[in-house]
C-alpha cells in the first residue's frame, strides 16, 4: 500500500493470535467480572498504538508533500526542463559545489536524470540512470545515452511504492557524487567528469524508459523527523493522483494481449498522405528507392471504448508497441518504423512513419533515345497477417512530392497508383499496393557536352572533303582526337543495354573519317601517276557530264559548254568520290543531331 498506515492482510492476521490470547490472559487471572473490562481497555490500547508499514527507506509523507512533484509518463523523452538556481532548495553549501539536489523517486524500474546547460536536450549533458535494465544496473552517462563513465549493478534498487531518497552532488572540478537509499553514509556511485568543469550545467529533468511509469519529487528541502508540518497530520491523499485517466486507459492497452491478425470485416489500411523527399535510381545496380513519410489510417473496433470511463479521454498516444499493427512483407524492401501511433475512442488508429525507405529492382528498359530517355518502375507493397489479409489504399490526390530532393540523373514525373486484390507474392496470393513511376533522365548536361562534339567533329570531316594536302591531313586529325575523346567520355555514362541512336551516329563518324583519310592517300598517288582514264569509257562519259560537273563544284562554269572531256585523269574520280561522301557526311549528320 502506498499509505503509512496501510498493512497487507499477512501483518493484521500475525497480530490476530497476539490480541486473542490477550483477551484469555485476563480472563483467567483476574477475578469474574474485571477481566474483560480490563482486557477490553487493553484491546483498545493496542488499537491506538501507532500504526506503520515496513518500509524501505522509511520516507514520510511529509517529505514527499514539501516537494514538487513531476510524473514521467511518456516513455524516453526529456519535456519539462527546471533551472537549478530557480529552485527554492537548491542551495550548495560549500563553494565548490555547483549541483546539490536532493530527490525521491518512485518506479518499478529505468528512472533517469539529466542535467544540461540549456533548457533542452544538448550535446553537453550528464545522464544519470538509476534502475536500468529492468532494475538491474545504474549508471552515469557523459550525454543523453552517452559514453558510460561509472556503471554500478543495483538489482531491486527501485520501487513502485517505496520512495527512494537521492541526493546528487556536482563539484566544480567535476567529482561527481551520487547517493542512494542512506544518504549519510558513502557515495552509491562516485566519478570525474572528463572536462573536470561542471559549471556550465544549469538545467534538470527527469523521464523514464519505455512503458514504465516514474513519479519523482524534487526540489525537496531537508528531510524532516516527524510526520507533521506546521502542525498538521500529512496523509497520503493530499498527493497529487499518480495515475489519471489517460494513464488508466495506458495501462489498459498495456495489459490487454497484442493481436496478431487485423479485426474481422478489415476494410485495409488507407495510406492518407505519402510525402516523398527523396527519389534515386541507379543504373548500374537497377536499384529505384523513394523515401519520404508517410501517413496511415484504418478502423480497429478492438480499441474502441467509453471516454467518460477515462475522464473524458477520446484519444491516446504512444501504443505503437500496444496495438496490432501492419506487418509488411520483407520481400517488397520496405522498411520504416511507426514512429508516432495514435487510437481514437472510436476506434480509429492513425499512425506516422517520419522515415521510410521503399527500395526495387528496375532495369532500363530502352536505351535508342538516351539521353533523352524515360523509364518506368514498379513498387509493390504488401502486409501480411497470421491467417486474415491486409488490403492497402493510397488516398487519391495524396502524394506530395519535392524535386530538389532528387539523387540521381533521373528525374520523378510522374507517380500512378494501382490497387490489386490478387497479387503473386512468396505467401500466395495477397492484396498490392503498387506505385508505377514514370522518371526521364536529366538531359541537360549529356546534349551540352555530347552534342556539340558530334557536330565540331562532323564539320571537320565535311571541311576535310573539300580540302587538300596538309589541311586535309590535319582536319581529318582534328576531327579524329574530338570523336575519340567523346567516345571515351560516353563509354562510362551510357548504359551497357540498347545502344543509343548517337553512339550509333558517333560509329559512323568514325567510318567517314576512315574513308576521307582512305581517299586522301589514293588521291595523293593518283597524282603522282598522272594516269588517265580512257577517252571512250563510261567512267570518262560520267565525270565529264557538265552538269555532274557542276553541281559537284569541279570546275569554272565557263567551262561547261562540251558533253565531252578528253585526257580526264583517275584523280578526278577521287574528287568526285569526295563530293559525294560530303553530301552523305551532311545528309547523316542531320539526322543523327535531332532528337530521337
Amino acid at each position: 500500500s502506498k499509505y503509512p498506515c496501510a498493512e497487507p492482510s499477512s501483518a493484521r492476521a500475525s497480530k490476530s493470535p497476539f490480541i486473542f490470547g490477550s483477551i484469555a490472559f485476563f480472563g483467567l487471572f483476574f477475578p469474574a467480572g474485571m477481566g474483560w473490562p480490563i482486557s477490553s481497555v487493553f484491546i483498545l490500547a493496542l488499537a491506538l498504538l501507532p500504526c506503520h508499514a515496513d518500509k524501505k527507506y522509511n520516507v514520510s509523507f511529509a517529505d514527499l508533500h514539501n516537494c514538487k512533484q513531476h510524473n514521467a509518463v511518456s516513455g524516453y523523452n526529456y519535456r519539462a526542463f527546471y533551472k537549478l538556481h530557480a529552485l527554492d532548495h537548491h542551495r550548495p553549501n560549500e563553494t565548490d559545489t555547483v549541483v546539490d539536489l536532493l530527490l525521491y523517486v518512485m518506479a518499478s524500474r529505468d528512472g533517469h536524470i539529466l542535467l544540461t546547460e540549456e533548457p533542452k536536450v544538448t550535446s553537453v549533458a550528464l545522464e544519470i540512470v538509476l534502475g536500468g535494465g529492468s532494475n538491474s544496473f545504474s549508471q552515469i552517462r557523459l550525454g543523453q545515452k552517452g559514453n558510460p563513465l561509472k556503471t554500478k549493478s543495483s538489482p531491486g534498487l527501485l520501487s513502485p511504492i517505496d520512495a527512494l531518497p537521492l541526493r546528487v552532488q556536482i563539484a566544480v572540478n567535476g567529482q561527481i557524487k551520487v547517493y542512494a537509499g542512506n544518504l549519510t553514509s558513502e557515495p552509491f556511485m562516485e566519478t570525474m567528469l572528463p572536462s573536470r568543469n561542471a559549471t556550465t550545467l544549469q538545467y534538470v529533468s527527469f523521464t523514464t524508459w519505455g512503458t514504465a511509469l516514474a513519479t519523482w519529487f524534487y526540489d525537496c528541502p531537508a528531510p524532516i523527523t516527524a510526520n507533521t508540518t506546521n502542525d498538521r497530520a500529512i496523509d497520503g491523499n493530499e498527493l497529487e493522483l499518480l495515475i489519471d485517466g489517460k494513464d488508466r486507459l495506458k495501462q489498459d492497452f498495456l495489459s490487454a494481449p497484442l493481436q496478431i491478425d487485423p479485426p474481422e470485416n478489415f476494410t485495409g489500411v488507407l495510406l492518407s498522405q505519402l510525402y516523398v523527399r527523396g527519389f534515386r535510381y541507379d543504373q548500374t545496380s537497377s536499384l529505384v528507392e523513394l523515401s519520404g513519410s508517410m501517413r496511415l489510417y484504418w478502423k480497429d473496433p478492438r480499441y474502441s471504448w467509453n471516454a467518460s470511463d477515462y475522464n473524458q479521454t477520446h484519444g491516446l498516444g504512444d501504443v505503437c508497441h500496444a496495438i496490432w499493427m501492419p506487418s509488411f512483407e520483407p520481400m517488397t524492401m520496405f522498411s520504416g518504423d511507426f514512429s508516432d501511433c495514435v487510437v481514437l475512442d472510436d476506434g480509429r488508429v492513425m499512425v506516422v512513419i517520419e522515415e521510410f525507405s521503399w527500395v526495387d529492382f528496375c532495369a532500363v528498359a530502352d536505351s535508342y533515345r538516351w539521353p533523352y530517355d524515360r523509364n518506368t518502375c514498379l513498387l509493390r507493397l504488401t502486409a501480411t497477417g497470421y491467417e486474415r489479409t491486409v488490403p492497402l489504399r493510397l488516398a487519391n490526390q495524396t502524394v506530395v512530392y519535392e524535386g530538389e530532393f532528387e539523387q540521381s540523373e533521373w528525374s520523378l514525373k510522374q507517380l500512378v497508383k494501382h490497387e490489386t486484390d490478387r497479387s503473386d507474392t512468396p505467401n500466395g496470393l495477397l492484396p498490392a499496393l503498387e506505385l508505377y513511376l514514370v522518371m526521364d533522365r536529366k538531359s541537360d548536361i549529356h546534349s551540352s557536352s555530347i552534342y556539340p562534339t558530334y557536330f565540331v567533329a562532323n564539320l571537320l570531316i565535311y571541311i576535310s572533303f573539300l580540302v587538300d594536302g596538309r589541311s586535309r591531313l590535319l582536319l581529318n586529325s582534328l576531327g579524329l582526337i574530338v570523336l575519340l575523346n567523346t567516345f571515351l567520355s560516353m563509354s562510362v555514362v551510357v548504359p551497357g543495354g540498347e545502344i543509343p541512336k548517337i553512339y550509333v551516329f558517333f560509329q559512323w563518324s568514325l567510318i567517314f573519317y576512315s574513308i576521307s583519310s582512305i581517299l586522301f592517300v589514293v588521291d595523293l598517288w593518283l597524282k603522282r601517276s598522272r594516269a588517265t582514264l580512257a577517252p571512250g569509257s563510261w567512267l570518262n562519259r560520267v565525270i565529264s557530264y557538265p552538269a555532274l560537273r557542276y553541281a559537284l563544284a569541279m570546275d569554272q562554269r565557263s567551262n561547261y559548254n562540251t558533253l565531252e572531256y578528253k585526257n580526264v585523269r583517275w584523280d578526278e574520280v577521287t574528287c568526285v568520290l569526295n563530293r559525294i561522301m560530303m553530301v552523305v557526311v551532311v545528309v547523316t549528320f542531320c539526322v543523327g543531331f535531332t532528337k530521337p
